[in-house]
């Protein structure tokens, strides 16, 4: 359905997200809350257990009209398996962001727009975070905290036969990976993760050799995700960007007649520990590729005007 660029009403559908290894579980009667409506609202998938990645969607429903309002507020209960608590929360949207991001999306392409949908992300502690996303782009919109609820288990599970005890452990158990759960059985869980994925850094990414590639493909720890250009204007050099999770990008390697894509996967641990380090005054960094093949020689480091860091535990898809 084309739409106009000036429209309050969209072609957008809910949907959810919980991290990797931290399984989450909407309850019944979360929603996105239509603008100027007390209980009006585009309800959230609910039930099942969440753990497809921080950023990632889950499901999403067809229902109602194809043009909706957008949300100018969320309701949401939800249960952490880790911690077996429960946690709900009601908010206040950027209604405004919201509509900018959806009218530019119309702007930029008005048969296929860039936004097709509004997802919650939750996580232990009680984070709860939305976005605005589809096709290459996805935008942080919202950040908070749900307080802890106490809600009748019986009612809240599917299954309120089994016990709780037993149906908590089996799906920890099937989402969360054996070394992990060792991991936050003995250290317990990182509350500040999720906000700490928020940092911002004055980065930029920088290829050495003649194959420069003309875009890169970003994805964020924070669940956010976009296309950069290459080389990149000034405008684009002056924003500052969450650390970098996963990173693509074309080169035309010397001696080859095709170019070659690189898929690089980060290592967590690293990437924020060396951000934290090179950037803590907010300085300039560069991300570093010195792309090569075989794809696992490829030389890559953070630095700043002062100093360097090797980055050794990334990964590269291989295909």
């Amino acid at each position: 359905m084309t739409q106009a660029k000036d429209q309050t009403e969209f072609v957008w559908l809910a949907t959810e997200s919980a991290p990797k290894n931290f399984p989450m579980q909407i309850m019944r009667g979360g929603s996105f809350i239509y603008h100027d409506s007390l209980s009006d609202g585009l309800y959230i998938p609910s039930g099942g257990t969440l753990y497809r990645g921080w950023g990632s969607a889950t499901s999403s429903h067809v229902v109602g009209p194809e043009l909706k309002p957008l949300p100018d507020k969320l309701d949401i209960t939800f249960y952490s398996y880790l911690e077996d608590a429960f946690y709900s929360g009601k908010f206040d949207l950027p209604y405004d962001k919201i509509l900018s991001l959806f009218r530019q999306g119309v702007a930029e392409d008005k048969a296929n727009p860039t936004y097709r949908y509004i997802m919650v992300g939750i996580a232990p502690g009680g984070t709860v975070a939305v976005w605005v996303t589809g096709k290459q782009s996805t935008v942080e919109v919202f950040f908070g905290k749900a307080q802890k609820a106490n809600i009748d288990w019986s009612k809240a599970i599917d299954y309120p036969e089994t016990k709780r005890a037993s149906f908590i452990k089996s799906e920890i158990e099937d989402s969360v990976k054996p070394e992990i759960l060792a991991n936050i059985r003995k250290n317990g869980i990182n509350f500040d993760l999720w906000s700490q994925y928020r940092n911002q850094y004055h980065w930029v990414p920088t290829f050495v050799g003649n194959g420069q590639p003309r875009e890169s493909n970003l994805i964020f720890y924070n669940g956010e995700k976009q296309d950069l250009s290459l080389p990149l204007n000034k405008e684009a050099i002056q924003k500052s960007r969450p650390v970098p999770r996963y990173l693509a990008f074309n080169s035309l390697i010397k001696g080859e007649t095709e170019e070659d894509v690189f898929l690089i996967n980060f290592d967590e641990q690293e990437m924020l520990s060396a951000f934290s380090k090179l950037g803590n005054q907010q300085q300039p960094l560069y991300l570093e590729f010195s792309p090569t093949l075989p794809k696992p020689n490829t030389k890559i480091r953070l630095y700043n005007d002062r100093e360097s860091v090797q980055l050794t535990k990334w990964k590269v898809d291989v295909w």
